[in-house]
This record gives structure tokens, sequence and C-alpha cells, in this order.
């Protein structure tokens, strides 16, 4: 499933303003749906603009993949590759000098927190293989 907000955001000292996620009362809904439906495994989002992986109790089978900006430090994009066996997701970094030398210009955002925030904690948080069996998934 792909959102442009996140379920829920753990962690994140800009949610203050409430505005990171969904709704809660909406996101338990999304949840408790996810469980009952086996072919659901991601729920992709983008608007933290931070690479964070989450899974909650209610959904366990379903990982939330929070991906970074394009626009902003880190400056890149997230692919994801799905086959028969599972899916990918890997961040990779812009490499052409004008555009890094965009994402360092944002490297200071939050009183120079921002590259710890957006880029992720944990390797995991942005290049991770899942193994699923997808083979028997019909539309």
């Amino acid at each position: 499933m792909f959102g442009h907000h996140p379920l829920f955001t753990e962690n994140d000292p800009l949610a203050v303003t409430g505005t990171h996620s969904l709704d809660a009362g909406q996101s338990l809904r999304i949840l408790a749906a996810y469980d009952r439906t086996p072919g659901v495994l991601l729920h992709h989002a983008g608007h933290t603009h931070r690479n964070r992986r989450s899974v909650f109790p209610l959904a366990p089978r379903v990982v939330q993949q929070e991906v970074a900006a394009v626009k902003e430090y880190p400056g890149g994009f997230t692919l994801l590759r799905v086959h028969s066996g599972g899916y990918a997701l890997n961040f990779y970094k812009t490499r052409a000098p004008l555009a890094r030398e965009w994402s360092e210009r944002s490297r200071q955002e939050l009183s120079g927190m921002w590259p710890r925030l957006s880029f992720g904690d944990r390797i995991t948080y942005r290049n991770s293989v899942v193994h699923r069996d997808l083979s028997g998934l019909g539309a």
C-alpha cells in the first residue's frame, strides 16, 4: 500500500503539531483492515521526509516504511523491488554535484539534527530485504 502520510510516527520531534500522520482513529481502522488482509505487507509513505521502519502490534505482518525526500537532505530516492519471494527496499543518495550541493544546504535544519533524523538511525531504516512468499496472491 502506498500513502502520503504514515499511519503513526514514532520518535518524530516534528509530530508535536499532529500533522505528520493520519488521524489516530483512521490509522487504527486501517491497521485492523491490514491485519485481516494477508496480501498487505507494506505501508509506504513519504510525508515525514525521513527514512524509518515501524511495525505495529495490530498488524505485525505489515511494515510501515517512511522514506526521505529528494529535495532536501539526505537528497535521494528509495527504490522498491517486489518479486515472488518478497521485496527489497534501498535508499540511493543523489550523485549529481548540483543535487548534492542543494541537499547540503538543508543539512542544518532543526539546529543540525536533521541529518540524523532524516537519514535514519539504522541502516535497516533505509535498506532492507523482506522474505515473503507472494506467489499465491491473486488480484
